[in-house]
């Protein structure tokens, strides 16, 4: 099993040297990675957000090893190729570490404001299935022609490529079919969203979703002995929750630092070195 955490998704830190301090103490404690929301607006939490893959690239300057991922960039809001080239800039400039949390997108508020629109489910799913592919040929081939429903290229270059090869890890971000079906196909792990706003999900929707992933994989003829199976909890899940999880299957999880369930109450920027400290001492251990 391993750790990773997620911030809240707005700048929490009263000054760099907060973020600094925090940053550093994750590492230097055996997380994994870290993670960040991928939001332009999120009214039900706060619309005070920083951009989440130039936040990114600011931690990989400072840090050498933890790894770098969202969770999750809503890739329909994004122009696929140009996500790609962000996402391919950070991959180089930290060295490998990024990992790319992508789903379909839910907040109607930030599509509508800082993309083309909001789209129904089903298109939003559609576009977000041709924007894997348009991502995954960039970043792999010399010279990429796509001719989508919703997305054409016509010979376009992305360079540098990223240093993860032959791409960095996808995860996805998903409780629908469809999209499970598409992260069987593609994707090389799986977030489950335990904490959701106001609620926790029962690990039974894990169970149910992850039997569905491995099914859909064996028609694909993926090979999932190297697929992650990541929960997304709370900071203050104890070792009896995550020990359920991995029993079910789960190899990777990630604290979110809200005091409730998911996205309410949040720590303050006083708290957040003592709580990351807490759970990295008494949780991590059992685990690793």
């Amino acid at each position: 099993m391993r750790f990773a955490i997620c911030p809240t998704p707005r700048p929490w830190w009263e000054n760099k040297k907060q973020l600094h301090d925090w940053v550093q103490l994750a590492e230097d404690l055996g997380f994994d990675a870290i993670f960040l929301p991928d939001h332009c607006m999120l009214p039900i939490v706060t619309n005070e957000l920083v951009d989440a893959w130039v936040t990114l690239s600011y931690i990989s300057a400072i840090t050498e090893r933890i790894r770098l991922g969202t969770n999750v960039s809503p890739l329909p809001r994004y122009t696929p190729s140009y996500l790609a080239k962000m996402i391919s800039t950070v991959d180089y400039l930290s060295n490998g570490r990024t990992i790319v949390g992508l789903g379909a997108g839910a907040v109607p508020e930030e599509f509508i404001n800082y993309s083309l629109g909001f789209d129904s489910p089903s298109v939003r799913v559609d576009k977000f299935r041709e924007g894997v592919e348009i991502m995954l040929k960039l970043w792999t081939e010399d010279k990429v022609t796509y001719d989508g429903k919703y997305y054409r290229l016509k010979d376009a270059v992305l360079y540098p490529k990223p240093l993860q090869k032959p791409h960095p890890p996808i995860w996805s971000g998903c409780l629908g079919d469809r999209m499970l079906k598409i992260t069987a196909k593609y994707f090389n792990g799986w977030i489950f969203p335990r904490s959701v706003p106001r609620a926790y999900l029962p690990i039974q929707e894990f169970e149910k979703r992850a039997r569905a992933i491995r099914e859909y994989a064996k028609k694909y003829g993926r090979d999932m002995r190297n697929f992650t199976f990541a929960v997304l909890g709370s900071i203050n899940d104890d070792a009896k929750i995550i020990e359920e999880y991995m029993h079910a299957g789960c190899n990777y999880y990630i604290v979110e630092l809200f005091k409730g369930p998911g996205l309410s109450n949040p720590y303050s920027s006083g708290e957040y070195l003592e709580v990351t400290r807490k759970f990295a001492k008494e949780i991590m251990p059992s685990f690793i």
